[in-house]
C-alpha cells in the first residue's frame, strides 16, 4: 500500500522486492531509513504508528524532506560556504562524539590523593582575608551646612555614642531606627554585614571602614567618625581573621576542576591525534594581514518628526 502511494517505478516504479520504500528524483529513502525513523516515532507514540495512516503519513514526511533538498541541491544551495561550513561543522562534531566514545569518554576518576595534592599546590587559592562584620549609625551632614549646625550635630552624634556604648543590642537597634539617616541599615539595627579590605561589601566610607578593622573586641564602639557624607557611629560586632578554608569546605570544588582539567587534556590529546601525519601550512603574513570588519555604528531609532527635523 505504502508503495502504491509514493508512485515510484523501476526506471519510475519500485519493484515489490526492493528494499527502497521511495524513491525521490535521485535519492531513495530506503527500509532501513524508514524504519529507523519509524522506531524512533514508536517509542514515544507506541501503537500509533503500527496502523497504515501513520506510515503514510511519516512516509510522506520523509518525501518532502528530500523533494525540498532535492531542489535545494538543483540551485546550488549546498555549494554556499555558509552552508558548506556547517555540514562541516555537523560532521566534525558528530565524528569526534563518536570518536572519544570509541576512546571511553566516562568521567574521569580523581582520587583523594588527587585532591589533597591540589589543595597543598594552590593553597594560595583557598586564602581568606579578614573581614568584619558591623552596626552603624548615620547622621547626614551637608558641606553647605554652616559652622554653627555643623557642631550642633557633633555635639548630638557624641550624644548618641555615650547613649550606644551602654545600650544592649535591641536598645542600639531602637537607636539607630530612631536616629540614623541610612536607609539600607536603618531598620537593620545598622547591620553592614561582614566586610573586608580587598571586597568592602556595601559601598562603605573609607573612614568606615578603618575605624572598623581598628576595633578589636566585638561590642566596641569607635569614636565619632568623620567622612565625606557625614558622621558615622561604628561598632563591632564580630571579625573572622585571615585563614584558609578547609579541605572539606573545597573538596567538591576541587574535584570538579580536576576532572575539568582531565577532560580538557582528552580533547587535547584527540586533536593532536588527528592532526598528527597531515600536512598542515599556515600562512603567517596572510593571517596578520587580515584584520576584522568595522562594527557598524548604532544609532538610536528615530522619533516621529526627527526626519523631516534633519532636512
Amino acid at each position: 500500500m505504502l508503495l502504491g502511494l509514493t508512485g515510484c517505478h523501476h526506471d519510475k516504479q519500485t519493484q515489490a522486492g526492493s528494499s527502497e520504500v521511495a524513491r525521490v528524483a535521485e535519492a531513495c529513502i530506503s527500509r532501513d531509513a524508514f524504519e529507523t525513523q519509524l522506531n524512533l516515532r514508536a517509542r514515544t507514540a507506541g501503537d500509533h504508528f503500527s496502523t497504515e495512516s501513520a506510515k503514510a503519513a511519516l512516509l510522506d514526511e520523509m518525501i518532502r524532506r528530500e523533494a525540498v533538498f532535492a531542489k535545494a541541491k538543483a540551485a546550488g544551495f549546498d555549494q554556499r560556504p555558509d552552508v558548506q561550513e556547517s555540514v562541516k561543522r555537523l560532521i566534525v562534531d558528530k565524528f569526534q562524539e563518536e570518536q572519544m566514545k570509541a576512546r571511553g569518554a566516562d568521567e574521569p576518576f580523581v582520587s583523594e590523593r588527587e585532591i589533597e595534592d591540589y589543595y597543598r599546590q594552590h593553597n594560595d587559592k583557598f586564602a581568606t582575608a579578614a573581614r568584619v562584620r558591623g552596626g552603624i549609625l548615620f547622621l547626614k551632614i551637608s558641606p553647605l551646612v554652616d559652622a554653627e549646625k555643623r557642631e550642633q550635630l557633633m555635639v548630638k552624634a557624641e550624644a548618641l555614642l555615650a547613649q550606644a556604648a551602654t545600650a544592649a543590642p535591641r536598645e542600639f537597634a531602637a537607636l539607630v531606627q530612631a536616629n540614623s539617616e541610612d536607609q539600607a541599615t536603618r531598620y537593620k539595627a545598622g547591620d553592614i554585614g561582614w566586610v573586608s579590605r580587598e571586597a568592602k561589601g556595601r559601598d562603605l566610607e573609607p573612614a568606615v571602614m578603618e575605624a572598623l578593622f581598628a576595633l578589636k573586641t566585638p561590642g566596641d564602639f569607635a569614636a565619632v567618625t568623620s567622612g565625606e557624607k557625614g558622621v558615622y557611629i561604628v561598632k563591632l560586632t564580630d571579625s573572622q581573621p585571615a585563614g584558609t578554608r578547609p579541605l572539606t569546605e573545597v573538596k567538591e570544588s576541587i574535584a570538579y576542576t580536576l576532572r575539568k582539567q582531565k577532560l580538557d587534556q582528552r580533547e587535547q590529546d584527540f586533536f593532536a591525534g588527528m592532526k598528527a601525519g597531515l600536512d598542515i601550512r599556515i600562512n603567517r603574513p596572510l593571517l596578520e594581514s587580515i584584520q576584522p570588519s568595522p562594527s557598524p555604528v548604532k544609532t538610536p531609532p528615530g522619533t516621529p518628526g526627527m526626519a523631516a527635523q534633519l532636512k
